[in-house]
């Protein structure tokens, strides 16, 4: 298959003079210029990138999230054709969606665009650049982390049931070992390790497989949850409903929203939060941004530095201890 989606019919696309064809995106051919050829629909472009992103082996929910986004901006700036996204067109778009969402919101609709569009460059179905000149600043902000107590009152509230034992392994591992939702989901129960306290996390992000760890609290908590978890195969879901299904993102994302309020959290508790919960609570232990960056796999600590913010009264404390001129007062 070819990145630019053999057997993707288009008459429009398939017109002598176009560029290759539409065909042959990996042509080394320089593109023509505005006007030498005829305009491209957008949504007959959009299925064409959607394609090569298929082919590039990017993850359905990343395919999903480009499809809403340039369907939303599509949709919004009214465009037929690729031409008729103009740099006006875009500011007014972006200066929109800053009229009723948060700047990082504002920053998620951005990427899909200059994505797309740096593809239609590079494919030759456009000259110029759409988003020549603009930029979208992403907001420095920290993630929310629950409290200890929050924690512990969130476990609390899961009862000693099929389901409740499910959901206390469920959010007990993701409070401990940091993995995404999506990673703990795809979880089988040949991929826990009992005695190195392991994970075989398969597919992770970017497609990426890894190790997750956990310690003796979440080994018994586990435990718990497989004593009755009813003829279980190694290569079952660790995480299902009582007919064997898998859970999905959504059904643990209500899981844990409908805990909080039982709990009388002031706050629902999201999936991530409790990724951020074992970040933070590993880093004020350890005062260790490489094991912190390990464990949750980040590819560099640029990522992981973001964690350090939240540690701020263990660095307190360290620095009353550490302080330069206190201890040059103490060694007179």
């Amino acid at each position: 298959m070819h990145a630019g989606g053999q057997g993707f019919k288009s008459p429009r696309l398939h017109q002598a003079n176009t560029i290759n064809g539409f065909g042959d995106f990996a042509s080394s051919q320089a593109p023509q210029k505005a006007g030498d050829h005829p305009e491209t629909g957008f949504q007959t472009a959009l299925e064409a990138f959607l394609l090569s992103r298929r082919v590039g082996n990017c993850s359905p929910r990343t395919i999903e999230g480009y499809e809403a986004a340039l369907q939303r901006f599509a949709r919004t700036s009214g465009l037929n054709g690729l031409n008729d996204a103009t740099p006006l067109r875009v500011q007014r778009y972006l200066t929109g969606l800053r009229e009723t969402m948060k700047p990082v919101s504002v920053h998620y609709f951005f990427r899909p665009l200059k994505t797309f569009f740096r593809w239609c460059i590079e494919v030759g179905l456009l000259v110029d650049y759409p988003l020549r000149g603009i930029t979208v600043r992403v907001p420095q902000t920290l993630p929310r982390v629950p409290e200890d107590d929050d924690v512990r009152r969130l476990l609390r509230a899961c009862p000693q049931t099929f389901e409740g034992r499910r959901n206390r392994a469920l959010i007990a591992l993701l409070a401990d070992s940091g993995l995404r939702i999506s990673e703990a989901l795809r979880l089988r129960i040949e991929d826990v390790n009992f005695s190195t306290r392991t994970l075989d996390v398969r597919g992770g992000k970017g497609g990426k497989d890894g190790v997750g760890f956990f310690g003796a609290e979440v080994t018994q908590t586990l435990r718990a949850w497989l004593g009755i978890y009813r003829d279980a195969r190694l290569e079952d879901f660790l995480f299902v409903d009582r007919r064997g299904r898998n859970l999905t993102r959504n059904h643990a994302a209500h899981i844990l929203h409908r805990l909080s309020k039982r709990a009388g959290l002031a706050r629902k508790i999201g999936p991530h939060a409790l990724r951020h919960y074992a970040a933070t609570s590993i880093l004020k232990e350890t005062g260790d941004l490489e094991l912190v960056r390990q464990v949750l796999r980040h590819e560099n600590l640029a990522m992981t530095l973001r964690y350090a913010c939240l540690a701020k009264p263990e660095v307190s404390r360290k620095f009353r201890r550490a302080s330069p001129l206190d201890n040059l007062r103490a060694r007179r």
